[in-house]
């Protein structure tokens, strides 16, 4: 008995400790906007056209994001772990004055807790949103953990200016 009793215990803790991720772009935002102390959510105006910013973006989000990355885990030279991380740059064209850029990550090789929605989690969604006189706005919505430096070298890129991927 004592370890049926056990057993519940640790697999309501294992429970507590699952988060639940954003199953979609909108719970994504909307998690964003809600959190401003753990997310990011800002917006920014650049000075180029829609049309250059869009072109821009697509570019560098493609060169900078649309990529894999292995992590090895070992312990006094034996690995122990590893797992391998795909992100999955997204970009939807709702209009001719908006486009909806989004970033999913996929993981293989580890047991993930929360549920991971089709795509993989949501990283990062930038809504790209034309405005009179030939500017741009960019509205970011992500994690500020590990993600603003991204943001800040988005802005840059939405300028035109050559910054590297981070």
């Amino acid at each position: 008995m004592k370890r049926v009793v056990y057993f519940f215990v640790v697999a309501a803790m294992l429970a507590g400790c699952a988060t639940t991720s954003p199953q979609s772009r909108d719970e994504l935002k909307s998690f964003a906007k809600a959190h401003t102390t753990a997310m990011i959510y800002e917006s920014y105006t650049s000075r180029r056209r829609f049309e250059d910013v869009v072109a821009s973006l697509e570019l560098k989000w493609n060169e900078c994001y649309g990529i894999s990355k292995t992590t090895t885990r070992s312990e006094n030279g034996v690995r122990t772990s590893q797992y391998r991380d795909t992100f999955h740059p997204h970009f939807v064209k709702v209009n001719g004055f908006l486009v909806e850029m989004t970033l999913q990550m996929t993981t293989e090789g580890m047991v993930m807790l929360s549920k991971v929605p089709p795509g993989g989690d949501y990283i990062v969604a930038l809504d790209v949103e034309r405005l009179l006189g030939g500017k741009t706005r960019l509205t970011w919505h992500s994690a500020a953990w590990g993600w603003k430096d991204q943001w800040e070298v988005n802005k840059q890129w939405s300028d035109g200016k050559e910054a590297a991927c981070l």
